[in-house]
């Protein structure tokens, strides 16, 4: 079932868009929905590419040790990898 304010919020969404279709006409409308998305997608791809680029900078810091073992779970040879300020340990697939 869904929730109740996701139900609320697309009927006011959707009553927006006829009031704005009724308002500024559909072609203008259909305008700004594009650019909307536009500006979503735009939005999406730069905070993604920040996410990545911090993950692979903190993950710069980690150090492979010597330890190598299969992974019983799954059977994958793995090496660990470990932060020396913190002791954090990282298991990295072997490829």
């Amino acid at each position: 079932m869904p929730d109740v304010y996701s139900l609320v919020a697309w009927t006011i969404a959707a009553l927006a868009f006829v009031a704005g279709t009724q308002v500024l006409g559909a072609t203008a409308v259909l305008t700004l929905l594009l650019l909307a998305l536009v500006g979503l997608t735009s939005y999406g791809f730069v905070s993604g590419r920040r996410a990545r680029r911090t993950h692979s900078q903190a993950a710069s810091r980690f150090e492979p040790t010597e330890e190598i073992f299969r992974n019983p779970g799954d059977d994958e040879v793995v090496r660990v990898h470990v932060d020396p300020e913190t002791g954090e340990r990282r298991y990295v697939k072997v490829k």
